[in-house]
């Protein structure tokens, strides 16, 4: 598929019609569009997602909420995009309009010989009426095949972008660093859409799915009364759960985007005491302090995480006093056996010496018994004073022993010595952080206070005041977010359990003969299915694990100096069908936290995890890029255009500043690219001319 021309009519900044030719060849892939910030650039990416999935376009992932939510909601966002120049002309509608070529419509095959088709998308709405009307046409087919909005929806999904597959097609290069941050959870989710809709598993999931609804229907015709009253239920729940889960889904969002909205505010009225507060700057630098402040807690945040990490190693920690008594005491056992047999073979040897000392007659004369007697007690003395022995020190008698073997002492030894140099160490180490963080904040907070407190001026107060107001807004929407999302775990463990529970229950159905043959017969289909969707899942991972590392020895540079920073990459599946897992690996076999790379090299890595996703995927998507090289240095910025846009996909769309791509950068790619244009707003209007920046200086 591919977008050839893309028109938009009194959207936004785009004053009455505007058209951008996006035709690209075999040859050159790459249309560039460049522009200043504020000039169109995003809001020709979001007119482009608009057109194809209307009020649904906030679905696509979180950068595209956070342009809805900047209005509020979308029925807000949706009044502010006809163009202001229009609207005050009386002007009501706006629309944008796709031309798409090469589209495959496998039903059509008989009707003409055309392999592909053309199709022109067309989203119209007008704020007076609040109406959206959706039009697909295609000028090779006369039948009019789409007359339902429904249907629309379907074709757009099915043959143009499925819209869980837009955020890998449509995307914000600089905000897709994010994406190395997500938990494995959130990881495995984004790839199963990748899997899903881009590398065609989707459609044998929803098999399989499908296959154990029927499943389960099958054993509920079989059920009795009681137990089909009690599966209603479970499904019921389940169903309200997750209800409930997509509400408060949506209350945390709008938390979120309030929260930012304050932390705005605050910056603001921080600002001003810092430019207007004589005595801070006089005796204090109080932005630095705010800026230590700040960055302190962003520490003790990384602290009580730490906190909620060491909660699985706690219990151990607290057994600890326990497990020492038990050591202390097989020490004690060991060492009064010890000295026990010790003393007795003393003793033994002792006695012998005496004996042999003193049994052997001298050959002058005998000698009596009570001068034997003497001798006897006198080595005795001299024997304890030299080798400093008492038969009675060094041991302890002891209440029991324990009937441990050796193993199993070795076993007490080695788990409380572990405890010892982790958990406690660890967890003391974690407390005094956190304690000394805790501590430095309440001092800065104090001198921050004092400060605020005698400035004199009203302006000053009523800033203070202001801030302070905001500040507790803040905080008391963080605990409610706090509550919400505490409150979405709890449904999510519930629907865990009533999922269990229909499990149980569809277990206690004893199917009749008919059915029983319907069911084995169908879960013969879904074991099939199952193993045929695990192979391909594995097929996967291995070209997605090697397509990922040889893009990063491409891109980054890193790489290329020292192989041993990444030296492999692995990607598994993550049970309960929950997606993958990439890993990555350096020389020693050390997994290297993704999180802990710059926020370059997260762009680098999403990059090239996006690129061996497109190169899996069973269709050839257009791809949009705004901000492409944002986060980048020069080398890395160079690496990307000479070796990654090229062979990304076959129509690659960049948005992009002059700072990104200079006249001077523009040279690497001109051989590649089909078309290149400059967008221009003159009196708030944004106009497209052929060109890329050859007028300005970099």
């Amino acid at each position: 598929m591919r977008i050839n021309k893309i028109k938009l009519h009194n959207f936004r900044q785009y004053y009455d019609t505007v058209e951008i030719d996006l035709k690209t060849d075999e040859n050159k892939n790459i249309v560039l569009i460049g522009g200043k910030n504020g000039f169109g650039k995003t809001n020709l990416l979001i007119a482009l997602v608009w057109c194809l999935y209307g009020d649904k376009i906030e679905n696509i992932d979180d950068n595209f909420k956070k342009e809805i939510r900047k209005e509020k909601n979308f029925a807000q966002f949706i009044k502010q995009t006809l163009n202001w120049d229009a609207q005050k002309k009386g002007k009501s509608k706006f629309f944008v309009e796709l031309h798409l070529s090469e589209i495959e419509l496998p039903e059509f095959s008989d009707i003409s010989q055309n392999k592909y088709y053309h199709c022109i998308l067309k989203r119209e709405f007008d704020i007076n009426t609040m109406q959206d009307n959706l039009d697909i046409s295609f000028p090779d087919i006369k039948t009019d095949f789409l007359s339902t909005n429904e249907a629309k929806i379907d074709f757009i999904n099915d043959y143009i972008v499925p819209i869980e597959a837009a955020k890998f097609v449509f995307f914000d290069a600089e905000k897709i660093a994010s994406l190395a941050e997500l938990n494995t959870k959130e990881e495995g989710e984004f790839m199963n859409d990748a899997l899903g809709k881009l590398l065609g598993l989707d459609i044998y999931s929803s098999l399989i799915n499908d296959l154990e609804i029927y499943c389960s229907s099958l054993k509920k015709e079989g059920a009795n009364e009681n137990i089909r009253e009690q599966i209603t239920n479970a499904e019921n729940g389940i169903r309200l759960n997750e209800n409930q889960i997509e509400n408060i889904e949506n209350e945390i969002f709008e938390l979120e985007t309030f929260i930012s909205k304050k932390k705005f505010e605050i910056k603001e009225y921080e600002a001003f005491l810092n430019e207007h507060s004589k005595k801070a700057l006089k005796s204090y630098n109080r932005e630095e302090l705010l800026t230590r402040k700040q960055k302190l807690l962003e520490v003790e945040k990384q602290f009580e995480k730490k906190f909620n990490e060491l909660s699985e190693i706690i219990p151990y920690a607290i057994a600890a006093g326990t497990l020492e008594e038990v050591n202390e005491h097989l020490i004690k056992q060991e060492f009064s056996k010890n000295s026990n047999e010790d003393i007795e073979v003393f003793k033994s040897k002792f006695d012998n010496f005496i004996e042999n000392l003193f049994n052997k007659e001298p050959h002058e004369s005998s000698m009596t018994f009570k001068a034997k007697s003497f001798y006897f007690s006198k080595a005795q003395d001299l024997f304890k004073t030299v080798f400093n022995y008492s038969d009675t020190e060094n041991t302890e008698d002891l209440q029991f022993e324990h009937d441990l073997n050796n193993a199993d002492k070795e076993l007490v030894k080695e788990a409380y010595k572990l405890i010892i140099q982790q958990s406690q160490e660890v967890i003391q180490q974690t407390i005094e952080g956190y304690n000394r963080t805790k501590n430095e904040i309440q001092e800065l907070t104090t001198i921050i206070s004092q400060i605020d407190a005698d400035l004199q001026d009203e302006i000053i107060i009523e800033y203070t005041i202001k801030k302070e107001d905001a500040e507790r807004i803040m905080e008391k929407k963080i605990a409610e977010k706090g509550a919400k999302e505490n409150q979405k775990e709890r449904l999510k463990s519930e629907i865990i359990r009533l999922n269990q529970k229909l499990q149980v229950l569809n277990n206690k159905i004893e199917a009749r003969d008919k059915l029983k043959l319907k069911l084995d017969k169908t879960n013969q289909y879904i074991k099939s299915l199952t193993t045929f969707l695990d192979i391909q899942k594995k097929n996967k991972e291995i070209n997605l694990a090697k397509s990922i590392h040889n893009e990063l020895k491409k891109l980054m540079h890193k790489l290329q100096d020292n192989e041993s920073f990444i030296a492999d990459v692995k990607v598994h599946a993550l049970p309960d069908n929950g997606g993958l897992k990439v890993t990555l690996y350096n020389s020693d076999g050390n997994q290297i936290p993704k999180e802990n790379l710059s926020q370059g090299e997260k762009q680098l890595y999403i990059s090239s995890l996006l690129k061996a996703i497109l190169q899996e995927a069973i269709q050839d998507f257009p791809i949009f890029i705004d901000t492409p090289l944002g986060r980048l240095d020069h080398e890395h910025i160079n690496n990307m255009l000479l070796s990654y846009y090229p062979y990304l996909a076959k129509q690659v769309v960049i948005l992009a500043t002059n700072n990104e791509i200079p006249p001077s950068r523009y040279k690497l790619i001109e051989n590649e690219v089909a078309n290149a244009y400059l967008l221009i707003n003159k009196e708030n209007k944004t106009i497209v001319q052929s060109g890329y920046f050859q007028g300005y200086e970099n």
